[in-house]
């Protein structure tokens, strides 16, 4: 009997509408900046290095984890603060130059109660390493796995004998993932795939059928498997967001 894990409409269509509309508004900002409409003391704070983790944050914004968006706003409004009191000298009172050297110390503390608190609720821990191998093997709760990376990197190899979908997320990291040595059962298996200035890479086998259904900004998905004949019976579908990223099948 076919099956399907492809039930609920994936929701990065809206991840790239936002990304467009943040392109429209850096756009009108620019113009309005060439036209002197604006002070251009803004400048120096909407087009600055902090504002990236601002946009990360809104660009990463999803109800499967709604922490880390708020880690890269705080982040970024910390190092905003200073210039915006650069920008606007009293704007803000007791705020002297050294702000951002003498606090910076809070991030840290930040990210390891973010840390702290995935473990303690025991996000992404339904799985089971072995390291014995170069790449950690994971088996996922009902043929599933779910697996998010940001600052880092993981290699990971799926060992459940059925491959029944999930979802993936790289920011400003990669993920690589192994299923040669599982199936697919028979109809569609969706695998959710997010790469926000970061990479995802698959290694699939030669005779699955693979469908991507990708919303790109600049970014791109390509498949380098020595494709031979497929079982039309089963098809996975890739789907999700790359933006300033990409997805690669090997």
């Amino acid at each position: 009997m076919k099956t399907s894990s492809c039930a609920s409409p994936f929701s990065g269509r809206s991840k790239g509408i936002m990304f467009g509309l943040l392109l429209v508004i850096a756009g009108l900002l620019i113009l309005f900046f060439n036209f002197g409409w604006i002070d251009p003391a803004f400048k120096m704070v909407l087009f600055s290095w902090p504002m990236i983790f601002i946009v990360a944050g809104i660009l990463n914004f999803s109800r499967r984890d709604s922490l880390m968006p708020v880690i890269f706003w705080v982040v970024g409004i910390f190092f905003l603060v200073p210039r915006i009191a650069l920008a606007f000298p009293g704007s803000i009172p007791g705020l002297d130059a050294d702000f951002a050297h003498n606090f910076w110390p809070l991030l840290l503390i930040l990210l390891g109660v973010y840390f702290i608190w995935r473990v303690f609720t025991g996000r992404h821990r339904q799985w089971t390493h072995h390291h014995k191998f170069r790449a950690d093997t994971v088996t996922g709760e009902g043929g599933r796995i779910e697996k998010r990376v940001v600052f880092g990197g993981s290699e990971s190899i799926f060992l459940d004998p059925v491959f029944n979908g999930g979802a993936l997320s790289a920011t400003f990291g990669g993920i690589v993932l192994d299923l040669r040595r599982t199936t697919l059962p028979e109809g569609e298996t969706c695998l959710d795939v997010e790469a926000t200035f970061g990479g995802v890479e698959l290694y699939i086998p030669g005779d699955w059928l693979v469908e991507t259904r990708f919303q790109t900004v600049l970014g791109g998905v390509e498949d380098k498997r020595l494709v031979s004949t497929p079982d039309y019976a089963r098809k996975l579908i890739l789907r999700g967001d790359l933006i300033f990223g990409g997805c690669e099948i090997r």
